[in-house]
């Protein structure tokens, strides 16, 4: 048996600024929504949805719609949830600011030759962002300048060759002040693999391609992130 309850003065998207004053765009209505024991289950198992507090929410249905609590959702799929209360935001997973990616916080001053900045890329048939990809244009290698400010002591990003360009081999060389301070080698044919790469609060970072034929073959680096 359906049981039907009123709730008084649920807010859809309510904020108080003050003791008395409400945000502009604050409404507050007063509406008739349906419990009737709603379970929810995520690959198979039963999630009883619960709040902050540890508290059981109910998930309702409103105009034929099932409302389930966010948090709660979030929480069965292992996605954090974060609430902005400046903007009225809820993030499922990343919210912005919570990771330093480099290339929003630190882009390259200086390039040469055939460095690209593609929204995404892919590399064994997975599509990967927060990056960039380098090829062999030219024998003479690629690489990329990084103004670092001494602010970081690690890379972390995912390195593998990008999917539909030429299959080549080659090896990255990571120089930091100045000085040589890592070599990657690459192969086409391997699967993406994650490097932590030290930074040693460096002033400045350069990342060169290095390959001994031309054949214009890309390797991407992609979740470059700084910490």
């Amino acid at each position: 048996m359906k049981i039907w309850k009123r709730l008084a003065a649920l807010a859809l998207c309510a904020a108080l600024t003050s003791g008395t004053a409400f945000a502009a765009n604050t409404v507050y209505r007063t509406i008739t929504v349906q419990y009737s024991d709603i379970k929810l289950v995520v690959d198979g198992v039963k999630v009883t949805p619960k709040d902050a507090d540890g508290i059981t929410v109910e998930p309702f249905i409103y105009n034929g719609t099932t409302y389930l609590p966010v948090r709660a959702v979030g929480n069965a799929i292992g996605k954090q949830v974060t609430w902005d209360g400046k903007s009225k935001t809820v993030y499922l997973g990343e919210a912005p600011g919570s990771r330093t990616w480099l290339m929003d916080v630190c882009p390259p001053y200086e390039t040469y030759i055939a460095f690209k900045t593609p929204s995404s890329f892919k590399m064994a048939g997975q599509a990967y962002t927060h990056g960039f990809t380098m090829n062999n244009a030219s024998t003479k290698g690629c690489y990329a300048l990084f103004n670092l400010n001494g602010n970081y002591n690690t890379l972390s990003c995912d390195i593998g060759h990008v999917d539909d360009t030429p299959m080549v081999d080659g090896q990255y060389e990571i120089y930091l002040d100045g000085d040589l301070a890592q070599i990657i080698e690459v192969k086409a044919e391997d699967l993406v693999r994650h490097f932590d790469i030290p930074l040693h609060n460096a002033l400045q970072m350069k990342i060169v391609f290095v390959t001994n034929v031309y054949s214009g073959g890309a390797f991407g680096f992609a979740n470059c992130e700084l910490s």
